[in-house]
């Protein structure tokens, strides 16, 4: 029987001056032997697992228990790792990941013999002079292939696409509220709510799968970010191309990126991505400044929208509504 693809080390490299990194050498300072024996341990779970450790709640309580050490304690030696720069403050933060360029750089160079390897884009970091000499080594994405590829530069939008936009937003809120405010007024942020949570919550596990205790931690935590239609939405397009929870992070920090926040932001993001789309298949897409009502201060006119427009908005509240229905 042919043996099983592996991913991880079964050995790794151990300098023996490594006690004399500054890293390592600040991590023992502060939790003397202890720090420095759950650091190398740390290590040898990362290079098990391949080049990094997806590291959470739940990692962190069975990581403790396994070695013997308070839960407390290990939490602590690895926020000194990231302080100090064992681990990557960056990846860590966006994507719940322990890794370095130095556990990286070791990796590879111990898999380089392997057939096949492969790495995440998101995660690598590598300089590409490093990876060169890595030929059997394939790099693919978390994120959707048009973000990941094109990224999302801010397109300028004519006046009949921010139009839309706006008024698709006030519309919305018109409709959860019954008592009409004047157009030029600004939407409050709606509070988090538990119905929200058991909405987001229900949606995920109809569409992609049963949560995990972290993964409904980072859905809670996302609702701190979004309002719920954007999170919904994200789910759905995360159904619609067959993934999970990571396609669905990558493209909720996109959002992020874009600060997008309400389906009024969704709806300028999704524009914004359609016109670069087009500038880069077609030619430079044209130029046009702002009109004078996109000003905070500018009163809103009292003529009615354009019939396109209005069926515009009629589609996209159509569908909003289809969702909550759900």
């Amino acid at each position: 029987m042919a043996r099983p693809l592996q991913t991880g080390l079964t050995y790794f490299p151990l300098d023996v001056s490594i006690d004399q990194d500054d890293k390592i050498a600040l991590i023992e300072s502060d939790f003397g032997l202890e720090g420095f024996a759950v650091t190398i341990k740390l290590l040898m779970k990362i290079y098990a697992e391949g080049y990094m450790y997806h590291w959470g709640e739940k990692e962190l309580k069975l990581f403790s228990r396994k070695i013997g050490v308070e839960v407390s304690l290990v939490s602590a030696i690895v926020d000194a790792g990231l302080r100090w720069g064992l681990f990557s403050q960056s990846l860590f933060d966006d994507y719940g990941i322990l890794t370095s360029r130095g556990i990286q750089k070791r990796y590879f160079e111990a898999v380089s013999r392997r057939k096949n390897v492969s790495a995440v884009k998101e995660y690598f970091l590598l300089t590409e002079q490093d990876s060169e000499k890595y030929t059997n080594l394939s790099v693919v994405s978390l994120f959707p292939e048009s973000l990941a590829e094109t990224p999302l530069e801010e397109a300028p939008l004519d006046s009949a696409e921010l139009m839309s936009t706006l008024t698709t937003q006030s519309i919305v809120k018109e409709s959860r509220e019954k008592d009409s405010k004047s157009s030029g007024e600004i939407e409050k942020e709606a509070p988090k709510t538990d119905d929200d949570d058991v909405t987001i919550l229900d949606s995920y596990s109809r569409k992609i799968e049963t949560p995990t205790h972290e993964v409904k931690r980072q859905l809670n935590d996302w609702l701190g970010v979004f309002k719920a239609p954007v999170i919904l939405e994200a789910i759905e397009r995360t159904q619609q191309n067959g993934k999970n929870y990571r396609y669905l992070h990558a493209i909720l920090l996109d959002f992020k990126r874009k600060h997008v926040k309400t389906l009024a932001d969704l709806v300028a993001y999704d524009v914004a991505f359609k016109r670069q789309k087009q500038r880069g298949t077609s030619g430079p897409v044209k130029q046009e400044s702002l009109p004078l009502w996109t000003s905070s201060d500018h009163k809103a006119s009292d003529e009615p929208a354009n019939e396109a427009t209005t069926q515009n908005i009629k589609d996209t509240l159509e569908r909003i509504r289809s969702k909550k229905r759900e």
